[in-house]
């Protein structure tokens, strides 16, 4: 609820975003006096301790990834059956809600070239320094800045989510978001660096285009 103040240290502000695995609020940190984003998982994850183990240790992970065009984790939060993951607030919106705005709903190549040569970096960064796979690259996971630069969300985080909600819940999964997914990803085989490249590309084509490659 906005005006909530929760785990002792941050007040809602308003809802950034709504999905299967999550609600992501904009908030303000009342310690460091500073307007934050939070993750709120979903109450199975919560309430699971395997479950709070694995975002611990992958919370863990995506803090060391520190380059300017990755979004920053801060912290991983717990409260009774509840909790979120917190992290740097991007207000720019997405490229998927960016694409929506442009001219049939498509980018020109051009308008492109500087976003994918920060992602290409980051993604650089990750894989070589910090040998971290993202598993769920999509337009939606492309975040704009106040100063017009790309910030990947979501490294590592998403689909460690995926993977506990489908073992919580007993239900067969795989980590990511299908019409993104590469097909080893597809079949469950271990993340690879190759997995994030096929994402790109069909991120790419869907910005191009309109739709994933998964609809053509």
């Amino acid at each position: 609820m906005t005006g909530q103040k929760i785990f002792e240290r941050y007040t809602l502000g308003k809802i950034l975003g709504r999905g299967g695995m999550g609600v992501v609020w904009q908030a303000r940190d009342e310690v460091l006096r500073q307007d934050v984003a939070i993750k709120m998982l979903p109450e199975m994850v919560a309430s699971d301790e395997a479950a709070i183990r694995d975002m611990q240790r992958e919370t863990a992970r995506s803090q060391k990834l520190s380059h300017s065009n990755i979004l920053r984790i801060y912290d991983f939060a717990m409260g009774q059956n509840v909790c979120g993951i917190t992290m740097e607030l991007v207000t720019g919106g997405t490229l998927t809600q960016r694409r929506m705005k442009q001219p049939n709903e498509v980018f020109d190549p051009k308008d492109l070239s500087v976003w994918l040569k920060q992602l290409c970096e980051a993604l650089d960064h990750a894989h070589r320094k910090a040998k971290v796979v993202h598993r769920d690259l999509k337009p939606a996971n492309l975040m704009i800045d106040e100063d017009g630069d790309l910030k990947v969300a979501d490294f590592g985080i998403a689909a460690s989510v995926s993977d506990s909600v489908s073992r919580v819940s007993q239900q067969a999964g795989t980590s990511g978001t299908p019409l993104y997914m590469s097909p080893q990803q597809m079949m469950g085989e271990d993340p690879s660096i190759t997995d994030d490249v096929y994402a790109v590309g069909a991120t790419l084509f869907e910005l191009l285009t309109g739709k994933p490659p998964f609809f053509t």
